[in-house]
């Protein structure tokens, strides 16, 4: 498929809802939900924003968990959709998801502890989106980009999506799949193995250094998936307390 093809489809997923679920659900053997959910042990803090909030399923399980959050959404069909998800689970109001740019953050300096964006589109990789992510987060503050996934060739099921997966992305669906050499620490949870991969390409795209944030990498593992998570860290400027 074309990056002209591509792009197109995604548009169009992303103005219809019920699209979108679709997309996000089958195609991915139904675990976007579980990959989502592999940010809330990495929150720092209590003040979070999400950038793309899409359907609004993680901004509820953050509201859920007791995190204070707003949300930013290029998207005005997916500001109704996640403020309907709101809506339906009871948690928060309206006026917490916006309708706007993660190039210009309606929010003062030092706003936020943690800003999260899970599967985001080409706006990551604008230095102005991290620059503005830079300056909304306290010293110490931290971003968490769940950036890639991919599904491994186990079952009957999956070795069909990933023939799908490769139509659609084209042969870099698979390029970070390969079993890199470990120079960091592996932490074994029982469901999913968390490796530190110092210096691994995936994520070499967002621009963290430019503006000051320390980066750090980790791939999660599990039997039927391994996913990419690229985060950078504010340091904590002299005197902070």
């Amino acid at each position: 498929m074309t990056p002209h093809l591509r792009k197109w489809l995604f548009e169009t997923l992303y103005k219809n809802r019920y699209l979108y679920r679709f997309a996000s659900t089958v195609p991915f053997a139904g675990q976007w939900r579980v990959w989502q959910g592999l940010v809330l042990p990495r929150i720092h803090g209590q003040d979070i924003l999400e950038l793309g909030c899409g359907l609004g399923d993680l901004l509820a399980d953050m509201l859920e968990a007791g995190y204070m959050c707003r949300a930013v959404e290029h998207s005005p069909q997916m500001v109704e959709a996640a403020r309907a998800t709101l809506r339906r689970r009871h948690v928060g109001i309206d006026a917490w998801i916006i309708q706007g740019s993660a190039q210009h953050l309606p929010f003062s300096d030092h706003s936020f502890d943690t800003v999260v964006s899970t599967f985001p589109s080409e706006y990551i990789y604008d230095p102005d989106t991290i620059s503005e992510i830079e300056r909304v987060l306290r010293p110490g503050g931290r971003l968490v980009v769940i950036e890639g996934a991919h599904l491994e060739q186990v079952g009957y099921f999956q070795p069909v999506l990933l023939l799908f997966h490769l139509l659609v992305y084209g042969s870099r669906a698979f390029s970070a799949t390969k079993r890199q050499p470990i120079d960091g620490d592996e932490h074994d949870d029982g469901a999913f193995t968390t490796e530190e991969l110092p210096g691994i390409p995936f994520g070499a795209l967002i621009p963290l250094e430019q503006s000051g944030l320390q980066r750090r990498s980790q791939r999660v593992r599990s039997r039927r998936w391994q996913v990419f998570i690229t985060m950078g860290e504010k340091a904590v400027t002299k005197g902070t307390p």
